[in-house]
Formats: C-alpha cells, structure tokens, sequence
C-alpha cells in the first residue's frame, strides 16, 4: 500500500517570532514520522513523508502530491503549537479524499483529544502515545480487512457516532528493539538547516537518544503534564549504529541531539564516548542537558569526543521563581555548569522565561543580569507562553 505520512504546514520561525524574522532555520526533520516509516517499509509499503513546514508546501501542494501519489492511508502528525494547522489540513484533505482514511496522532493527541474531534469533521481515527507499534497495527487490519480497526489500545475510535477511547497501548521498553528510522526519506542537504550559530558543518541530523523525562516536575514542561511518558534510552552502542549509518550512507556531518537531557548518567556518557572513539567517528555534536546532572568529568570526556555545545534551560535568575516551577536547580549550581563548560571551549546557550507567574519588572531585570554574569555564550529571553495540558497552563 502507499502510505502518505504529513506534518502540517507551520512556520515556526514566523508564528514564534513574528512577520519580522529575518532568518528562516531552525529546521529539523519529524523524527516521529520516520519512526513510523521504517516497519512498513520493512514490510513492503511505499512511504511518503511530507514534512510541509519545511518544504512551505500549502494545503494545495499537499493534496496535489497526494493525488500523484496515490495514497492508500493518509497520517497526519501534530504538535500542539501547530494544532490549528493539522485541523486546516485534515479538513482540506478529507474534502478533497473521501474515501481514504485519516488518522490523527502526534503529542497534541495525548493532551486534547476533545479539541481535535471538535475541529476536524470526518476524522477516522486518533492515535495517542507511542505510536510505531499501533500504527504498523492500523494498516496491517486495514490491507487485509479494507476498513480500520476498532477497540485497538493506544487509539480513539467512532462508535456509534460518539468517540470511545481505548486502553493505553504497552510503552516500548526496550527501545534498542525498535528498527532505525526511515531517515532515507529525508533531503538533509537542502530541506533542513538549524539556526544560525547552533551549528558548525552541514548537513546536520537531530537525532534522539531516549524518551520520557526521569525528572518530569517542571510546570511548564509537557513531559511533566499530560503527554508525560516513562524514561527509557537507547543503549550506548546503538546509537553509535545510527551515527555510523547517517554518515556513511547520508553524508551527515554533525549530530544534534534532541533529548530533554542527554547528559545524565557518567556511565553512559563514558560508554558512548568510548565508542565513538573505537570506530574513529570525529564529528562535531550538540545536546540539551540540565546544570544539576552533569559533571565537569562527564563535560571533559564529552569534548573530547567531538561535543562543542550545550543548550541550559535555566529559565530564571531568581532563586524564588525556579522553586515556584519546580525547576528543582539552584542559582550556583547554574553557575558552576557555566563556570565549567567555559573553561572547557564549550559554547553554551541559556535559555530564560520571563513574565513568569509572580515575576516583577525588578526580577526579569535580575534575570538578564545574571545571565549577563555568569557569561553563556548565548542568551534567549522568551515570554512564558504555557504550554497546554501543563501544570502552568491549567
């Protein structure tokens, strides 16, 4: 069967920073799309991904593409900043395909269902959770049954004309379980390109290494709020398998690693980096970390096997308001992070709200001071914009 896997047509760039952005970048491929294109490719159907946001493709294009194509099963990702996209889309792709069917998932799914049965008229069916094992479940009932299943876990189904949701589906324990992503549907050498500054060679692949937050308490964060999930990672030596994979079959040149934290056990970090090192993989790489995980050690071992930059989400130089988002760092901790990542040639990029609950004019002011002291290479200031379905938001 063909199968068309989509995200909707969403300027992130634009939508977070206005119609003056001056830079379009910040563009990665949807991992999640590609985990669920490798089992049915492993399994003989053709596979699709139009990732819409990065091509700028408009609803039009997409439906042009899908006529030429053929598709038998049409699947559509969202996240919840691009939610009023995704139901645009749906809408519009039903309108013009009638008889193919629609299936909805992606993390806006977890945290309002409700929302997307509202907006989109004729969906056929809702994903929520993990859904690589649910979804190669949907389209083999639909290739031998011609209709999509109903009572499956990890799904929404019609019932009567009223949507019935069915039990969770089991979480992936073992991730190392799971195929590589279908990272061959992706053009890494001219669809995708991160910000300016956020990166040193070109093509660059984001790559991520585990799931779940083992922290999972930030107020803000959707891993603490309804789309949290149980923490699992890769182990050491598979990941080193799809580094070797996207270079020597993809001509990727560095790794930005996407974890909620990827500096958070020595031991791994120290496996990790030791493989590197035995299959001579000198390549630049980048990560999110948080300050109270890591140690100078860990950072030492970690440059020496090619990490350059480290993304801290520090949020607040007020002691008051990291206790209050239950951020669960102190101000010296912060710090020494700093302090220790300087020392070692690292580029580091401190990400900070402002306008949090309980924060005065005084306060943001302290904030940017003390991001101004403790010297990141980088500073962000964005305006708290909670997130649905977080503990800030309701």
């Amino acid at each position: 069967m063909n199968i068309a896997l989509l995200t909707p047509p969403y300027d992130i760039m634009k939508k977070g920073y206005g119609s003056k952005r001056r830079v379009r970048g910040g563009l990665f491929p949807p991992l999640g799309l590609a985990c669920l294109a490798s089992p049915l490719i492993k399994d003989g159907h053709k596979v699709k991904i139009i990732d819409a946001s990065s091509l700028e493709y408009t609803n039009k294009n997409i439906g042009d593409i899908l006529l030429k194509f053929k598709a038998d099963i049409i699947g559509i990702s969202s996240v919840t900043s691009s939610a009023d996209e995704s139901y645009s889309l749906a809408n519009y792709l039903k309108s013009k395909f009638k008889k193919i069917p629609i299936i909805y998932g992606g993390p806006h799914t977890s945290c309002f269902p409700e929302m997307i049965f509202d907006n989109i008229k004729d969906l056929d069916l809702l994903v929520y959770g993990e859904g690589e094992v649910v979804f190669k479940e949907i389209v083999d009932f639909y290739k031998k049954n011609n209709k999509l299943p109903k009572g499956l876990s990890g799904t929404w189904n019609k019932n009567n004309g009223e949507w019935v949701k069915n039990k969770p589906a089991k979480p992936i324990l073992n991730l190392d379980e799971l195929l590589f992503p279908a990272y061959e549907l992706f053009d890494y050498k001219t669809a995708y390109k991160p910000l300016p500054l956020q990166y040193k060679k070109l093509p660059v692949a984001n790559m991520i290494t585990s799931r779940g937050c083992p922290y999972g308490k930030c107020t803000f964060c959707y891993q603490a709020g309804r789309a949290s999930q149980l923490y699992r990672r890769h182990s050491p030596g598979r990941v080193v398998k799809e580094i070797k994979f996207l270079i020597n079959k993809l001509g990727v040149q560095e790794i930005a690693f996407w974890d909620d934290n990827f500096l958070i056990s020595e031991n791994w970090i120290f496996r990790f980096c030791d493989l590197l090192d035995k299959e001579k993989l000198k390549i630049p790489w980048s990560v999110v970390a948080r300050v109270d995980t890591i140690s100078k050690e860990m950072l030492e071992r970690s440059v020496e096997s090619g990490l350059w930059n480290v993304f801290f989400g520090i949020e607040t130089g007020n002691q008051d308001l990291l206790d209050r988002i239950k951020k669960n760092i102190t101000l010296d901790q912060v710090r020494q992070a700093i302090k220790w990542s300087n020392e070692l040639g690292i580029d580091t990029r401190g990400s900070f709200m402002l306008a949090l609950p309980g924060e005065t004019p005084e306060k943001a002011m302290k904030t940017i001071k003390f991001a101004c002291d403790i010297d990141v290479t980088y500073a962000q200031f964005l305006p708290t914009h909670p997130d649905w379905g977080t503990e800030l938001y309701d």
